[in-house]
């Protein structure tokens, strides 16, 4: 029989509201401790990031798993041995802090072994949660080391036997290899059992061999001092050499530099098989009397190899080898200047461009001379005036002259010209006086000046 059963309506909505309630409970996600609480654990590196959706609504959940990751790498640190070879290198606080730093900013590009502990997400952020064992990073560290030291010992047999055969420059370069390989360690000790069973700390043998080559890196000339003269026409090539240990050593890069004058030139260059290079000095400023030439080992050339951002390269830009310094002497040119001034074609009383000339020459430091001799060259000055006419009472004059430069032997070295400078006066004598004043201010202002730099350059 069937039995009915009425319901109190408030019991009705107290039962509803009690099993709302036990529903609601079981959808409910409890949140991580981690979240709140952040994980000690001195066994474990730890890193956990939040990411809010708001500002990434497409991939929250992939820039929190990467910022954990980046934050449990900034809890792994590198610390400078005070035995190490970066401690002990000639370098600054700043170098040595900076090369640590590169070393450190790796770190999360080479993290392996972590393991993603968990994520977390509400409708407005996201939540991840990674962790490194200690003892497991610590033998993938041992491990990556043994491999690294190996390479760098290989390199260190290869370099020392092609510096046996005298090949320098490629020896450098497996010396600078083999520290690039263990560049990571650098701030660490690194004992190493070569081949034959001996203990061999590796990256310093690797400098100390590397600091040997540059230190015994011999820049040379045969001669002490660079004599230039206007014989050279202001030119002068200069053979420069390498030697190490007394040899000759081919393919050393080197850089140059010495004064024009009013401009510093700089080059590069290298030695050829003969362990020679070649270097031109010229295109000097007139007036100039000294210079020195400057050479080089190029540092930068023989670390091209290194990646470009490779912390060993601001190391190895401390090591220097000795400079080559040349004097270079120039020898200010003597001449002799003589002129033939006319005004409608009789010779002047009193010359106006030659003293002029002398005058300007003098300044941009040529050696005047009276009297021709040895090493004396002669600059012919010829000048002419004629008149045009009479126009309303004023007369045109135009003044025409040659300026030529010779040798000892006669033979023109230079030949400039002065066209048609024209001068208008009220008389014959007075526009000629006036084509002469208006080719004196031409000389000052720009003639003198171009054909000094045609002797020069």
């Amino acid at each position: 029989m069937l039995k009915l059963f009425n319901l109190n309506p408030l019991a009705f909505i107290t039962c509803s509201i009690l099993l709302g309630a036990c529903s609601g409970s079981k959808n409910t996600v409890q949140t991580p401790s981690w979240v709140t609480d952040r994980p000690i654990n001195p066994s474990y590196y730890v890193g956990i990031a939040t990411v809010s959706k708001y500002e990434y609504p497409y991939n929250a959940i992939d820039i929190a798993r990467e910022n954990a990751l980046n934050s449990l790498a900034r809890e792994i640190r590198v610390q400078v041995s005070s035995s190490s070879v970066l401690s002990t290198m000639q370098v600054n606080n700043w170098v040595e802090e900076n090369f640590a730093s590169e070393i450190t900013s790796t770190v999360a590009e080479d993290l392996e072994g972590y393991t993603l502990m968990g994520t977390y997400e509400t409708e407005e952020e996201v939540w991840a949660y990674y962790r490194l064992s200690k003892s497991e990073y610590a033998r993938i560290l041992a491990e990556r080391k043994r491999v690294a030291l190996g390479r760098a010992y290989t390199y260190y047999l290869d370099a020392e036997k092609l510096k046996s055969e005298g090949k320098i420059i490629t020896a450098f370069e497996r010396y600078l290899m083999g520290l690039d390989a263990m560049s990571k360690y650098l701030a660490e000790e690194n004992p190493y059992v070569g081949e034959d069973g001996v203990e061999l700390k590796v990256d310093r043998a690797l400098l100390n061999r590397l600091t040997g080559v540059i230190s015994n890196i011999d820049i040379f000339c045969d001669i002490s001092q660079i004599e230039v003269t206007l014989d050279d026409k202001f030119t002068k090539s200069v053979k420069v050499g390498v030697k190490f240990e007394g040899a000759k050593v081919s393919g050393v890069p080197l850089t140059y530099k010495y004064s024009r004058g009013r401009v510093p030139i700089s080059g590069k260059t290298s030695t050829s098989g003969d362990g020679l290079a070649n270097i031109v000095v010229n295109e000097f400023d007139p007036g100039l009397i000294h210079s020195e030439l400057r050479v080089d080992l190029d540092i930068g050339e023989l670390t091209s190899n290194l990646q470009t951002f490779s912390p060993l390269k601001s190391l190895v830009e401390n090591l220097k080898a000795t400079p080559l310094m040349v004097p270079i002497d120039l020898v200010p040119p003597k001449i002799r200047v003589i002129g033939n001034e006319k005004i409608f074609g009789d010779k002047m009383d009193t010359e106006v461009l030659v003293p002029t000339i002398k005058s300007e020459l003098v300044e941009n430091g040529v050696e005047v001379v009276e009297t021709a001799g040895k090493g004396v060259i002669t600059l012919y000055v010829d000048s002419d005036t004629n008149i045009t006419g009479d126009i309303w009472g004023f007369f045109t004059s135009f003044l025409n002259a040659t300026i030529s430069l010779k040798d000892e032997n006669g033979d023109i070295i230079n030949h400039m010209t002065l066209d048609n400078v024209k001068g208008v006066q009220k008389t014959e004598r007075l526009a000629a006086n006036e084509s002469y004043r208006k080719a004196k201010n031409d000389i000052l202002d720009d003639f003198i000046n171009e054909f000094m730099e045609s002797i020069y350059k």
